[in-house]
């Protein structure tokens, strides 16, 4: 596949951003839990999206991989 410069300098803007939300979301949050007694439980929030996060990353890395062409 090939790129233009131009799609080359989105993707990399894409990846720091996919790098940055990652980093927000890789936290540990608590859930509270209403009962009888109240508990809390621990909810990691990238849990829930790391799935669409490696299908993006992998698209970036093989769109990184290809032959750049200059921009005419």
């Amino acid at each position: 596949m090939k790129i233009s410069n131009e799609v080359n300098v989105k993707i990399k803007n894409v990846r720091a951003a996919l790098d940055d939300a990652y980093d927000k979301l890789n936290v540990t949050l608590h859930k509270k839990n209403t009962g009888a007694k109240v508990t809390y439980s621990e909810v990691n929030p990238f849990e829930l999206v790391s799935e669409n996060f490696e299908y993006i990353t992998s698209i970036i890395r093989e769109l990184q991989g290809s032959e750049i062409i200059g921009d005419e």
